[in-house]
């Protein structure tokens, strides 16, 4: 390949020789330099988790390494006391289960049991290392283009959020290797050449998706996108590919629905033990009943060959006809839920200061209307990206016919999460983006580096000085608007958010009039300059949030070793932080979140502990006031005690109480 055959040949290592390297050559060096970048980050990043659901994977890795136990904690082996619960558990049966699908537990033990936390980072450091690969490799087989596919592999790497979970204790980058893994498997089952071959990889595929559903409940989604694309758009006539999905899949979705029926007495894989909330899984039985009968109407019927001969039968006026009365009938009887999801993927997408569905402590309005995520700005999907327009290019190809096979994967599996969130507005609770959508990410980079090469075809080259001045003022415009949060506290927010609406609005502008006019080089260049400019500045975004993400790990991991020097082995801590006294446990302290739920429980578990000459800690003003008036006056020392070698009253998070009658035996 000459330097000429490729619109990404600019960003190639120049060279004296006559042969450049190719697209897929920089892409080795290129990961390699990620696996370097990797371990550094694994070795040096802060080995703790972010948030309080980090602490809870942490513990289910932590439960079966040490016992081979689904369940985090019991009563502490104390008489009389209760289920020590935490946020985002259920008690059942004396023992304390997560919420969440206990596959991970087992796929992440080895890890834990090798390095700890820092196992668990290494581990999301290979899937991301993994998911890199695959995304070359599908946008390979989707394009059959290396400089598109290099282009995918920087914007995933460098142009979106996936950085913030790369070494995080979090599931994210292990369930979108599965993602990634069950669509690979999927295209290539579409491209092979023998029906045996075909059959194992859609197995493949299906086993990929079961791994999935084992680490986080939305995996299944993926079966739902595939089994779409391939009765709309790649296999119509074949009727065998989903049966051998479902094959696949099957063995680890019964698997997960055994532990759901250890943990919760419910034979579903898709569980989380809820007794109600947004994760009840009969709040989507409506939803889940009408999408298997779609899903089972699509595999039944060959979609496009019935439109081609209702098409020769009734023509197109009476097809058209039918069409409105359709979309008219739907309006009439779901008319409510198609507004409200559609207006779920406006806050997610374009405007989260516009979300109204549910709030939660942390995630909630600041003093002046702007909902906030513990005082940093929570950004709507674009505000992310702000060259999500320029997959505009891409969806007009699929419009007009073209390139529809491989369009339509990407756009569905770009649609898949987005849709379902958007039914509760599910904006990914502690984060500063929207992570439930990382599942989109490598599509919405494949489709935007697709684009980019259209636009440089049409643009007649680069100009490497033009893009160097749009990276420039993309830096310039982003450190701009970060001095002008700093100055005013009103403006925080909206300098934080705002200007991507209007990169992405300029960015759309240009991507329409290039549509209208695709051969237009002057619009072809400048639309090529909105976009460089809008690809920095997410860069930077992403750079902004990683950089906030590990000063909070390391500010919290501080904290959580201070505690631990303090809380003595066996002693029962209730906390509404529990990721504080993440290292106390490590040494055998015991903890137990209290909420208005659970007031008499954390009651009950106080006074146990206490008999049994246990020490019993407050942690926190919060804490102590919370549960003050179910104690006798006075039961509860009001003299704080400050946690850490040579602690001091600076830090509220460091304030620990106890109970009276264990003043002098249980002071720091």
């Amino acid at each position: 390949m000459t330097a000429t055959a490729t619109p990404y040949h600019f960003l190639r290592p120049v060279r004296t020789q006559s042969s450049p390297a190719s697209p897929r050559q920089v892409t080795a060096l290129l990961l390699v330099g990620l696996g370097l970048a990797l371990v550094f980050a694994v070795i040096f990043a802060p080995a703790m988790p972010f948030i309080v659901d980090g602490g809870i994977y942490l513990d289910m890795a932590r439960a079966i390494t040490a016992d081979g136990s689904l369940a985090i904690s019991g009563n502490g082996g104390v008489e009389g006391a209760p289920t020590l619960t935490k946020y985002l558990t259920r008690d059942v049966d004396g023992l304390s289960y997560p919420q969440y699908p206990s596959g991970y537990a087992f796929i992440a033990a080895p890890f834990y049991a090798l390095f700890g936390i820092r196992g668990l980072m290494l581990m999301n450091a290979l899937a991301l290392f993994a998911s890199t690969i695959l995304v070359f490799r599908i946008a390979m087989q989707l394009f059959k283009d290396e400089a598109t596919s290099l282009g995918a592999v920087l914007i995933f790497l460098f142009s979106t959020f996936v950085s913030n979970y790369a070494v995080a204790v979090w599931p994210h980058m292990l369930s979108l290797a599965c993602w990634l893994g069950a669509i690979f498997c999927a295209l290539s089952a579409h491209d092979a050449s023998s029906e045996r071959s075909r059959t194992l990889l859609f197995c493949a595929a299906g086993l990929m998706i079961g791994v999935g559903v084992n680490i986080r409940v939305d995996s299944i989604l993926i079966f739902a996108v595939l089994l779409v694309w391939l009765k709309l758009f790649a296999r119509p006539s074949d009727r065998l590919a989903p049966l051998w999905l479902t094959l696949g899949m099957a063995p680890l979705l019964l698997f997960a629905a055994w532990l759901n029926q250890i943990k919760f007495g419910v034979f579903s894989p898709f569980s989380y033990g809820s007794s109600g909330g947004a994760t009840d899984i009969h709040r989507y039985r409506a939803v889940i009943i009408g999408g298997g009968i779609i899903l089972a109407g699509l595999w039944l019927a060959n979609i496009p060959s019935l439109a081609s001969t209702a098409h020769r039968k009734f023509g197109a006026r009476k097809i058209i006809l039918a069409s409105i009365i359709g979309v008219v009938a739907a309006l009439i009887f779901v008319g409510p839920f198609i507004w409200k999801t559609l207006y779920g993927v406006y806050v997610l997408v374009i405007n989260l200061q516009a979300h109204d569905a549910y709030f939660q402590r942390g995630v909630e309005p600041n003093e002046f209307g702007q909902l906030m995520f513990w005082g940093y700005p929570k950004k709507a999907l674009v505000q992310s990206l702000p060259f999500l327009p320029l997959i505009l290019i891409p969806i007009t190809t699929f419009l007009h016919g073209k390139n529809v096979v491989s369009i339509s994967l990407c756009l569905l599996a770009i649609c898949a999460p987005i849709t379902f969130y958007a039914l509760n507005q599910w904006h990914g609770g502690g984060s500063y983006n929207m992570r439930y959508f990382i599942p989109a990410l490598p599509f919405i980079a494949i489709l935007t580096a697709s684009a980019l090469r259209d636009i440089i075809t049409n643009a007649g080259g680069v100009n490497r000085r033009d893009l160097l001045i749009a990276a420039v003022l993309g830096a310039i415009l982003f450190m701009g608007a970060q001095e002008v949060g700093r100055a005013s506290d009103i403006l925080y927010a909206p300098a934080a958010l705002f200007p991507q609406w209007g990169i992405a609005l300029a960015c759309c502008v240009l991507t329409m009039i290039y549509l209208w006019r695709p051969t237009w080089t002057n619009n072809a260049r400048a639309t090529l300059l909105i976009s460089t400019l809008a690809l920095v500045y997410a860069a930077f975004l992403g750079l902004e949030n990683e950089s906030s993400h590990e000063k909070a790990r390391a500010e919290l991991l501080a904290l959580s070793q201070k505690i631990s020097h303090s809380i003595p082995s066996g002693a029962l801590t209730l906390t509404q932080l529990p990721i504080l006294l993440i290292h106390a446990e490590v040494k055998g302290a015991l903890v137990m979140v209290p909420t208005e739920y659970n007031i008499n429980a954390a009651v009950r578990a106080a006074n146990a502990f206490a008999k049994s000459g246990r020490c019993v800690y407050f942690h926190n003003s919060m804490v102590s006031a919370l549960l003050i008036p179910h104690f006798p006056a006075g039961a509860l020392d009001p003299t704080p005690l400050w946690a850490g070698p040579g602690a001091s009253p600076k830090d509220p998070r460091l304030a620990f109480f106890t109970l009276t009658s264990q003043k002098s035996q249980c002071a720091f």
